[in-house]
């Protein structure tokens, strides 16, 4: 048998390394680590007669762990959705805007930002164009 060969100390002594050897320990994520939140579209464009966006968005957010989250509306105040333990949660909502908007997710007293998208918007600018170069004209 392989222990009657070797001697006690010399297996004590094996244990006792073994025990100083640094086991990682589980990743413990802080709260609001890792939440990731989507924005559905992305872009408005408008065309040169075009003053505002009117679009139906649907933000999307998951997140490592259940969490209590508020999705917020930057520069209005009326529009708040918030979920108590979920992993992942959707809203979708029909918005009139002429700037970009900033959509938050903030923990329910609404101190901290933990994730943020941002819906762009993008105006056609065809009176800025410039031409490459001039016509010509023969007759000047």
């Amino acid at each position: 048998m392989l222990w009657d060969r070797i001697p006690f100390a010399r297996v004590v002594g094996i244990l006792l390394m073994l025990a100083w050897i640094p086991i990682p320990a589980p990743a413990i994520t802080a709260p609001g680590e890792g939440i990731q939140l989507e924005v559905s579209p992305r872009l408005c464009t408008l065309a040169a007669h075009e003053k505002q966006c009117d679009v139906v968005v649907h933000a999307s957010w998951s997140a490592p762990r259940a969490e209590s989250l508020c999705l917020v509306l930057i520069d209005r105040p009326e529009i708040k959705r918030c979920w108590e333990h979920y992993a992942a949660g959707t809203y979708s909502l029909e918005v009139v805007f002429a700037q970009d908007l900033t959509f938050q997710l903030r923990d329910p007293a609404l101190q901290n930002v933990l994730a943020a998208a941002v819906l762009r918007v993008i105006r056609e600018a065809l009176e800025y164009r410039h031409r490459r170069r001039q016509p010509w004209n023969i007759f000047d």
